[in-house]
């Protein structure tokens, strides 16, 4: 699966009065070979078969775990 990209200026806006140029994405590229476990918030250290993916707000990453236990949420991910 590959997108491919292009960013472009969109022609001049007005909007109040006020004339501004923006850039828009148009399109994007990601490489075939992006994983999960290669972005740099993403802790992959304890997954496993059935893992899911959950944020943790103290160390601002995304962890992938089997069993989730919070609070307010407990989510057992089991096995495939």
């Amino acid at each position: 699966m590959a997108l491919q990209g292009k960013i472009t200026a969109n022609r001049v806006i007005q909007s109040g009065g006020i004339k501004s140029k923006t850039i828009v994405a148009r399109n994007m590229t990601i490489s075939d070979s992006a994983t999960l476990s290669s972005l740099t918030d993403v802790d992959v250290s304890q997954r496993d078969d059935g893992s899911m993916i959950i944020w943790d707000n103290a160390t601002s990453t995304f962890k992938v775990l089997g069993d989730i236990d919070h609070a307010n949420l407990s989510i057992v991910g089991g096995s495939f």
